[in-house]
């Protein structure tokens, strides 16, 4: 498979970074979309390799033919009634339209998308049976300079000539040092009661997306001092686009997204309770190892497990994650023992408990 033409019926050859090589005489290749099917390119961070003066451009996206199944629509609002009590009316139906038709999607799989990058085309990996593709391409410094903006490079899908839509993506370009801020979004920067399985299925499906008062602030303060931000979370990757537009209208940096891999079908379609302890480690890890000369922030809650997977980071890496920050969902105190037993050893200014984002001495994270 090729993952590189030239873009000879687009640009010209020098811009394409060939220099003197000749223009292909095959036309480019176009993405796989049909008109009933829609592509998502997600948020995501590139990293710098040093010694090659090259950069790791991850792209990561979901092709997905939207679904309005009233049938399934009316098992799913049985089941909140029966279940929840919770009901379906004329001021919730458009949340739970928008929200229900993404989690019964039908992924696409076996799509090839191609996209234009910094004067370059490259053909992506098919889709798998999730519907989403993921690869990292590798791109020499100098070839992207002139294609950066605000310092994130924004790139397209190629599609064919009958296609009115475009499919945009952006890939934050992260340097060697600085400040990071990895954050949980349920409870964290979202309000979604996740231990109460009743309230978090009303919030999930049925009501608005609220913003935890005061978290975009605080997240507006590190953007300041041109912090990089990833939200790594148990939300799944299906509510993207929602939790996106959510973020965006609320005034947070733009951040790239880690979500969980959920599959549902029928009943299942309810099992938004399973721990994301087994994912979450993973993912920071490989954020913390990908920038090894940058200073982290963690930032979670109370309500689940993100106080035992933070300390754990802190620990294992105790160079770069300088603060843990958890925002208090339970009425917890500091000297709990749950607490007292987590960051035993741990300098008390490098971890906090707050309930107002305000007041956490998080803002100054060395």
């Amino acid at each position: 498979m090729r993952t590189f033409l030239a873009l000879c019926v687009l640009t010209s050859v020098a811009a394409c970074g060939l220099g003197d090589t000749a223009p292909i005489d095959s036309p480019v290749v176009t993405s796989d979309i049909a008109q009933d099917e829609t592509l998502v390119f997600f948020r995501t961070a590139g990293w710098l390799d040093e010694s090659a003066r090259e950069w790791h451009l991850p792209v990561h996206g979901w092709v997905y033919e939207p679904q309005d199944s009233t049938v399934r629509k009316t098992l799913f609002e049985r089941i909140l009634e029966e279940k929840y009590d919770l009901v379906v009316n004329e001021s919730n139906e458009s949340n739970f339209s928008e929200r229900l038709n993404l989690l019964i999607a039908d992924n696409e799989r076996g799509k090839q998308i191609v996209i234009q990058l910094a004067g370059r085309v490259f053909e992506l990996p098919l889709t798998s049976e999730n519907g989403r593709f993921e690869t990292i391409l590798r791109v020499p410094e100098a070839e992207i300079a002139g294609f950066v903006k605000a310092g994130r490079l924004p790139y397209s899908a190629l599609t064919r000539e009958s296609e009115t839509r475009s499919f945009n993506g952006e890939i934050r370009l992260v340097s060697p040092s600085g400040l990071s801020v990895v954050s949980d979004i349920d409870d964290t920067v979202k309000i979604s009661n996740v231990t109460d399985h009743k309230r978090l299925l009303e919030s999930t499906f049925l009501l608005d997306f609220a913003a935890a008062p005061g978290m975009a602030a605080l997240y507006k303060t590190w953007a300041a001092e041109d912090a990089s931000f990833h939200f790594v979370s148990s939300s799944p990757w299906q509510l993207y686009t929602p939790l996106e537009a959510f973020l965006d209208e609320n005034g947070f940096p733009w951040a790239t997204f880690n979500l969980k891999a959920v599959r549902f079908r029928d009943e299942t379609l309810f099992d938004l309770f399973k721990k994301g302890t087994e994912t979450k480690p993973l993912i920071i890890r490989e954020i913390l190892d990908r920038y090894p000369g940058r200073s982290f922030v963690l930032v979670g809650d109370s309500g689940e497990q993100d106080p035992e997977v933070y300390a754990a980071l802190l620990r294992d890496y105790p160079d770069q994650v300088k603060k843990v920050l958890i925002r208090n969902v339970t009425q917890a105190a500091r000297d709990d023992a749950r607490f007292k037993a987590l960051f035993a050893d741990v300098s008390p200014d490098r971890w906090d408990l707050f309930e107002d984002p305000g007041q956490t001495h998080a803002r100054d994270p060395d």
